[in-house]
């Protein structure tokens, strides 16, 4: 292997690890950590759950994804990770396996497809865009929804406007 070919496979890795870091760091609720893999303004396409598509502030972005602190546990696990690197973005898709937990309420699961959207910056790959794509909710949206629901009421009794 040439020169060139490790360092294209180094620069794949690297941006994979910046989306792999982004469902780590949501289910370790590291706000910091999540903020920081995310360029200043970011397009968000979350319609397939009903939830937002805009262009926000990677700042106002975290704040909305505290709302999980709601769950027990999450757990977003990815899979079938691929990157393609054109000059200074790349793009990473891969399958999500996503749990979601709350205490007495069933859990709620979602099988989707999410694109990364990157921009390589001084040192480092930074997330300029997340689609999610719902495949289907092996629980049922209905199981899905009320999850969601139940986590919602608990932020927001732990974190009153």
């Amino acid at each position: 292997m040439d020169a060139a070919a490790i360092a294209a496979f180094l620069d794949r890795q690297a941006a994979i690890a910046v989306v792999a870091g982004y469902a780590t760091a949501l289910d370790a609720r590291d706000w910091p950590g999540y903020r920081a893999l995310f360029a200043d303004t970011i397009a968000i396409d979350y319609a397939a759950i009903g939830s937002i598509t805009a262009t926000i502030s990677a700042d106002d972005w975290t704040d909305r994804c505290r709302t999980l602190e709601g769950f027990n546990a999450t757990a977003h696990q990815l899979h079938n990770l691929d990157a393609v690197i054109t000059g200074d973005t790349a793009v990473v898709t891969s399958i999500v396996d996503a749990q979601h937990f709350v205490a007495g309420t069933p859990s709620a699961q979602l099988i989707g497809r999410y694109r990364h959207d990157l921009r390589r910056s001084a040192d480092a790959w930074l997330i300029t865009g997340v689609t999610l794509a719902v495949i289907g909710y092996p629980t049922g949206r209905p199981a899905f929804d009320a999850c969601f629901a139940a986590a919602r009421a608990i932020f927001a009794e732990r974190h009153p406007a």
